[in-house]
């Protein structure tokens, strides 16, 4: 259960993304490893479209003392998005086998952006990344502690969070969002610029980024360890660490 702050922003469905027209800019990727100063790095592969990665350390340097951010997805090929995508609706199939395909879609839609829908993943496009804030020693701070139990916090503006976890989270959105990212409202960790999600939630006429295909090789330069199985429990988790 979610109560969110009144007036907080709602996510944009999967039909309204597909209605965004995309007009792909070319502008290239780069590895953050390399080019991000200060910035944790989790992910893999590791790779940015370039005016997200400067938006990125633009959202670091705009950090108090002590505080660093901690990316743990950037972008994924449309294999990982379809391996992590079907996986869960298998899972929920196997759950609840009472529920129509509809309503399944719509379940497994709510973690993970379709691979089938028209409008690319943001993490396909290499315009999305997923962040966290830590400190000097990698430890986590606290952005997702709630007062009582049974409450949801991954919402962005969701109600009920500790002064801590909603001092830190405030620390997060305004430097994000500060730098020009575009957050998904039903997950504090999801940012993003340049495709349809940002698009839509700003209002912009087009998308500038459509997705990215990237050789084998290239995304082999960019992973430092095997990645994780994508599930939405390891997304919560990552979010967590």
């Amino acid at each position: 259960m979610a109560r969110r702050e009144r007036g907080a922003p709602r996510e944009p469905g999967i039909c309204r993304l597909n209605r965004v027209p995309i007009s792909e800019c070319g502008e290239e990727l780069v590895d953050i490893r390399q080019f991000c100063r200060g910035i944790r790095v989790k992910a893999n592969p590791s790779l940015l479209r370039r005016s997200a990665a400067e938006m990125l350390q633009r959202a670091q340097d705009s950090l108090p003392e002590g505080y660093f951010l901690q990316a743990h997805t950037c972008l994924r090929t449309y294999e990982m998005q379809s391996n992590g995508y079907f996986k869960h609706l298998e899972s929920l199939r196997e759950n609840h086998p009472e529920w129509p395909l509809s309503v399944l879609r719509r379940e497994a839609n709510r973690f993970w952006h379709p691979p089938d829908s028209k409008a690319p993943p943001g993490h396909c496009t290499g315009g999305a990344v997923d962040v966290t804030l830590v400190n000097a020693e990698g430890g986590a701070y606290d952005i997702k502690s709630t007062r009582r139990e049974g409450i949801d916090a991954n919402p962005t503006y969701v109600l009920g969070l500790t002064p801590e976890a909603q001092a830190n989270r405030r620390i997060l959105i305004d430097a994000m969002s500060g730098a020009g990212f575009s957050n998904c409202a039903d997950e504090f960790w999801h940012w993003s610029y340049g495709d349809n999600g940002w698009a839509a939630r700003l209002g912009m006429a087009e998308a500038l980024f459509d997705a990215i295909t990237v050789s084998p090789e290239v995304i082999a330069a960019a992973t430092v360890e095997p990645p994780k199985e994508s599930t939405p429990e390891n997304e919560r988790d990552q979010a967590e660490a």
